[in-house]
């Protein structure tokens, strides 16, 4: 209950700051939500890095709480009532703060649980941990498992959750809120024109859904998921439409660079993703600005330069910390197992795209790439084919509606520069395909729409954006209707019928929630300097991600291969989770660790580890290591957490706590 209240409390406390800011005019209220959310997770992010998160969020709070104090110093009581109605009535706040705190009160009603596999194993376990320890992952030691994600959905969380009490439901409402700050941005028009901004805030939040490949019957989790691709894809195009609505205006436009720099710390590739919205609005401002072509080119430089240097320094930022906080990890940027720089990838890939020393395997991913542009499903229409062809009739739209000259040119290099960036990053994408994936996951392109979509929704929120602004006359209103419409009506003629966030997962959460109460009784007697090592017989590796995410402990990574004799550790290779088999079972299982008795007992002393957790045993461990354990193994024994008393013990494993459960 306090983290409802509190969330609310921050929906008020944000809306009231908006009023005040907006107050004077020069500043569409509907604009200002994104870049001050922007601005606090930046704040946080610099705190973040000093090792006083929970600081920077008391400052955040007491800057928004002054920007009332000075409202209601400087406008009185009256004028401050006032300015909070004309917002409240401008579309795109109502519908920001109407749409936040429907999502808070029901998600805290239904309380939806993470359900997907990189939530576990980091876009989860991040947020988690920083809210919990309230320190960056990188610079807890205990945190390190969660080192390679970016801090973005991690310092939004934490604004919604300063007090170190963790719930997954109000992670997922805290990304949510950003992202339906993001659309409002989107909605920053004259008043007159509130109509044209309830459409394009209608569109922009079904785009998630119009931009999928649904499963039938599948929950979808485009609003129910900790990971970056919603962030990603909304920042992108928020940055952009948030720039729009700047008109240009020289104080206002670099409002824009809070965003796009939240938008560089939200994932390894939105560096890619920044420079090119550095690069559009750049291109956008040449085409729009006044004054000779030199005045035109210096100004657009001046300022798409400043967005990139923004974006490059936000980059270099999170890199170089945690190059600092992880001296002893190799935190160089490189991909694939050969560990090559970004440098010799591209270097590589772009000459294999000339045909110089092209091999099979890149040839192979070319015509699966290419043949997935038209075949594999990316939007609720069909492929990447169908989601450009859309957008571009959106384009077209706004280019009609708009005045001949410097407006219809803008909208159409926009547009060009759209394409041009995602003709690049397909190809960059398959240059990954090739050093990034094994053989069998680049020719299958794995996870290809999940990749490429925030892509294609960004670009569809702006020109969706673009068109609202143009829609003046009865063209341009028919046009963004006739937009909206279609969106709305794919979305409930194909997306509905899939499956939504209001659908019952309770099944989705039966393992979660059994491994969630197993966990419970361990970390009664567990704290975060302990190392645990887990072992679930037959398990897939869910289950042990599940544990990794759920103890608060360091849980080990296990091994794969052979270790069936004291010092001989050449054929084995270090993994995440094992089954521990026998050497004539080696076939039984995908994912095997030979071992014996003796050699458990070395590895645990090997990793240092203080206690050894069994959540499922089987005939094997009750016949071999029951010596080993206080009390004996069964094969169908509960959940026992037992700690590691040594080598030299005689009884090296004791109870130290157990867990029952209906669930096997």
């Amino acid at each position: 209950m306090l983290q409802l209240a509190w969330a609310l409390f921050v929906l008020i406390l944000l809306t009231g700051t908006c009023a005040v800011l907006a107050s004077g005019g020069k500043i569409h209220a509907a604009m200002l939500p994104l870049p001050l959310l922007s601005g606090a997770a930046l704040v946080l992010y610099g705190f973040g890095v000093a090792g006083a998160l929970r600081l920077g969020a008391g400052l955040v709070f007491l800057l928004w709480a002054a920007v009332w104090v000075v409202g209601l110093v400087k406008l009185r009581p009256a004028g401050f009532a006032k300015a909070c109605r004309e917002t409240l009535t401008t579309p795109g706040i109502a519908f920001f703060l109407g749409g936040a705190a429907f999502l808070w009160v029901l998600f805290f009603a239904l309380q939806p649980m993470f359900t997907q596999w990189d939530e576990f194993t980091a876009w989860g376990l991040a947020p988690k941990m920083v809210v919990e320890r309230a320190a960056f992952y990188v610079a807890d030691p205990v945190n390190l498992k969660a080192s390679f994600t970016y801090p973005a959905t991690s310092l939004v969380t934490f604004l919604f959750q300063p007090f170190g009490a963790w719930a997954e439901w109000a992670c997922l409402a805290a990304l949510d809120t950003l992202a339906l700050a993001c659309v409002a941005a989107a909605t920053a028009l004259h008043r007159q024109r509130w109509y044209s901004g309830v459409l394009v805030f209608a569109a922009g939040v079904l785009l998630p859904y119009f931009f999928r490949d649904p499963t039938p019957g599948a929950y979808a989790t485009q609003y129910v998921n900790a990971m970056a691709d919603l962030p990603m894809a909304m920042l992108f195009g928020g940055t952009l439409c948030l720039y729009l609505g700047t008109q240009r205006r020289r104080g206002v436009f670099w409002l824009t660079a809070l965003p796009l720099a939240l938008l560089t710390l939200t994932k390894d590739i939105c560096f890619a993703y920044g420079l090119i919205a550095a690069f559009v609005i750049a291109l956008d401002w040449l085409m729009r600005a006044e004054g000779t072509r030199r005045d035109r080119l210096v100004s657009a430089l001046l300022h798409g330069g400043g967005l990139a240097v923004v974006v490059v320094a936000a980059f270099l930022s999170w890199s170089r910390y945690t190059a600092a906080v992880t001296p002893t990890v190799d935190t160089a940027a490189s991909v694939g197992s050969a560990g090559l720089s970004y440098g010799a990838v591209l270097t590589g890939g772009i000459k294999q795209l000339l045909g110089i020393g092209r091999d099979e395997k890149f040839a192979q991913i070319i015509a699966a790439m290419g043949d997935a542009f038209f075949t594999r499903r990316v939007c609720l229409l069909g492929g990447g084919a169908a989601a450009v062809l859309v957008i571009t009739l959106v384009a077209a739209a706004a280019w009609l509606a708009a005045e001949k000259g410097a407006p219809r040119r803008s909208i159409l290099v926009m547009h060009l520069a759209f394409a041009a960036c995602f003709a690049a990053l397909y190809a960059f994408h398959l240059i990954l395909y090739y050093y990034n994936f094994s053989d069998v996951e680049g020719l299958a392109l794995k996870d290809y729409d999940r990749y490429l979509t925030p892509y294609y929704q960004a670009w569809m929120l702006t020109m969706l954006c673009r068109l609202a602004h143009q829609a003046r006359g009865k063209l341009g209103r028919g046009a963004l209707g006739a937009a909206a419409a279609a969106v709305m009506v794919v979305f409930c003629w194909r997306g509905v019928p899939a499956a939504g966030f209001w659908t019952a997962a309770d099944s989705l959460y039966t393992l979660r929630t059994d491994v969630e109460t197993r966990a419970e009784a361990m970390n009664t007697v567990l704290d975060w300097k302990d190392r645990v090592l887990v072992l679930s017989q037959g398990d897939d590796a869910t289950r042990w991600y599940y544990y990794r995410y759920e103890l608060t402990a360091q849980v080990v990574n296990g091994f794969g291969g052979f270790y069936g004799r004291l010092g001989e550790t050449e054929d084995r290779w270090d993994s995440d989770f094992m089954n521990l088999v026998e050497s004539e079972n080696w076939t039984l299982y995908d994912y095997k660790a030979v071992c014996v008795p003796d050699t458990l007992v070395a590895y645990m002393a090997e990793k240092d580890c203080d206690y050894l957790l069994i959540d499922r045993a089987d005939d094997y461990l009750q016949r071999e290591f029951s010596p080993l354990f206080e009390g004996g193994l069964t094969a169908d024994m509960p959940a026992t957490l037992y700690h590691f008393e040594g080598e030299d013990a005689e009884v090296p494993f004791t109870v130290a706590a157990v867990a029952e459960s209906e669930v096997q």
